[in-house]
């Protein structure tokens, strides 16, 4: 059974994995029409990679809030309460 600290873990890598696959395939499709006429379906296409990285980010940035909160009460490695 995972602990809490290995579980923020996993979702934390699960953000950043989606965060950089969208940026990286924006870039990809911008770099593949930088020459020739982007098509409407690929400049929607980049719109929705681009709200997919603000919100892994964001999800992120909540995930660590969380963190705090639980670790200032539970012990992360027992889930055990500290007080």
């Amino acid at each position: 059974m995972a602990n809490i600290r290995e579980m923020f873990h996993k979702v934390g890598n699960w953000h950043n994995k989606i965060s950089v696959s969208a940026g990286v395939t924006k870039i990809e499709l911008k770099e593949r029409f930088k020459e020739k006429a982007m098509p409407a379906e690929i400049k929607k296409l980049i719109e929705v990679l681009t709200d997919l990285e603000k919100n892994a980010v964001g999800a992120s940035r909540s995930l660590n809030e969380l963190k705090a909160l639980v670790y200032d009460i539970i012990e992360p490695d027992s889930g055990k309460p500290k007080r």
